[in-house]
């Protein structure tokens, strides 16, 4: 029986390597750092992993100004109504006509709702505003490592692709 539905993807490998590589790097390098549990930078390198530069780039662009949108109507939300659920339909709500009202804001936009979310989850188990904001903070620290450490593999794998390609010869419909 051949089972043709399964066939993996082109550069599963390098995906697999990227993400299994940077969860790791993460999870220990952040732990050694004070953070217990650092999902979110893992979630973040996972939605920032390409191969290829010019996606990854867009991807780490994306993510930084949604996750950076995300953090500053969570906080305004957060001062002025407090860590409640009104404070998070509000800053869903003002974070959807930020990305709707923007030119060239990033195509997935969805990821400054979904921040608000995160940050405001966070807050919610916080005791008064500064720890609020702190842990507000720690959430998007974590997301810009992530997509950082995704971004810095990218370099990393365009340079080892470099290297393996041989020397005087170009292969014709490379990737």
């Amino acid at each position: 029986m051949e089972l043709h539905f399964i066939n993996p993807r082109k550069n599963a490998l390098a995906y697999l390597i990227k993400i299994l590589s940077g969860c790791l790097i993460l999870w220990y390098g952040l732990r050694a750092l004070g953070i217990a549990e650092p999902y979110w930078a893992m979630i973040s390198l996972i939605i920032v992993t390409e191969p290829d530069m010019t996606v990854a780039k867009a991807n780490f662009r994306a993510r930084v100004i949604n996750t950076i949108s995300g953090c500053i109507v969570s906080c305004i939300a957060l001062v002025i109504f407090g860590p409640t659920f009104i404070a998070m339909l509000a800053a869903l709500t003002a974070a959807v006509v930020v990305a709707m009202l923007l030119q060239n804001y990033p195509s997935n936009w969805r990821l400054g709702p979904a921040t608000v979310v995160i940050l405001l989850s966070a807050a919610f188990t916080g005791n008064g505003l500064h720890e609020e904001l702190h842990l507000a903070f720690m959430r998007v620290g974590e997301v810009l490592v992530g997509s950082t450490v995704a971004l810095l593999q990218t370099v990393v794998y365009m340079w080892w692709l470099k290297l393996r390609k041989p020397a005087g010869g170009s292969e014709a419909g490379s990737s």
